[in-house]
C-alpha cells in the first residue's frame, strides 16, 4: 500500500472493509460521505459505537477548532483509562500525512498520525503510550462503484523513554493492552461507523 509507512519494528495491525454501490453515482456520494467524517475528528466518538476514546482536533496555537483534519493539525486523544500524567491526562498525535488524488473512476484520500510530545507543555517527552515512530494510517479508496477502507497500524511499540516514571508505568500497562488487542476494536469501530 503506497505512502504508508513501512512496518520494522513492533506489533503491526491491518483491518479492511469494502462497500460495493449500485452504481458509481452512489460510490461517488459515499465517498465524499466517508472522506468528510473521517476527517471531523471531534465526532469520531459518536462514530465508534460503544467504548471508545475522544479524539479533538487543535491548531497550531493549541485550540480546540471545530473543522475538518488539515495537515501539521494536532489530535488530543483521551482514551478510556488511565491518561498520560505529564500531558494532563492525554495522549497525542499529529497529521503528518493527508494526501487526496482523483482520476476518472478513482478517488483516494490518505491520513496518517504519529505520537509527539504534548504541544502544550514544555516537555520533549513523547505524551503517548507508542514511540514517536508508531503511526495509524487510514486509506479511503474509491474506484468505480467500490470503496475499500484500511486501517494501518505501524512499528506500535510501548514508549517507555520518558522522564517521569508514573508515564512510563501507565505506557507499559496502557502500551500492553493495546498491543494485546485492546486497540483493535477502537480503530474497527471507527472503520465500521464511516
Amino acid at each position: 500500500m503506497e505512502n504508508i509507512p513501512k512496518q520494522h519494528v513492533g506489533k503491526s495491525l491491518d483491518y479492511n472493509r469494502q462497500i460495493i454501490c449500485t452504481s458509481e453515482d452512489e460510490a461517488i456520494g459515499k465517498f465524499k460521505q466517508i472522506t468528510k467524517d473521517l476527517l471531523n475528528v471531534n465526532d469520531w466518538k459518536s462514530l465508534a459505537h460503544g467504548i471508545s476514546g475522544e479524539f479533538k482536533i487543535l491548531n497550531s496555537d493549541g485550540a480546540v477548532v471545530e473543522r475538518g483534519l488539515v495537515e501539521n493539525d494536532f489530535i488530543r486523544i483521551d482514551i478510556p483509562g488511565p491518561g498520560m500524567p505529564s500531558a494532563e491526562g492525554y495522549d497525542w498525535v499529529q497529521v503528518s500525512k493527508l494526501i487526496e488524488e482523483q482520476d476518472v473512476g478513482y478517488e483516494k484520500l490518505l491520513l496518517t498520525i504519529h505520537p509527539i510530545p504534548s504541544p502544550l507543555n514544555n516537555l520533549n517527552d513523547v505524551a503517548h503510550f507508542f514511540k514517536e515512530y508508531a503511526s495509524s494510517s487510514f486509506l479511503i479508496e474509491r474506484r468505480m462503484n467500490q470503496i475499500s477502507l484500511h486501517y494501518a497500524g505501524r512499528n506500535e511499540e510501548i514508549n517507555i523513554e520518558n522522564s517521569k516514571l508514573l508515564d512510563n508505568v501507565r505506557n507499559i500497562v496502557v502500551g500492553l493492552m493495546a498491543k494485546l488487542g485492546a486497540s483493535y476494536p477502537q480503530w474497527k469501530a471507527i472503520i465500521d461507523g464511516l
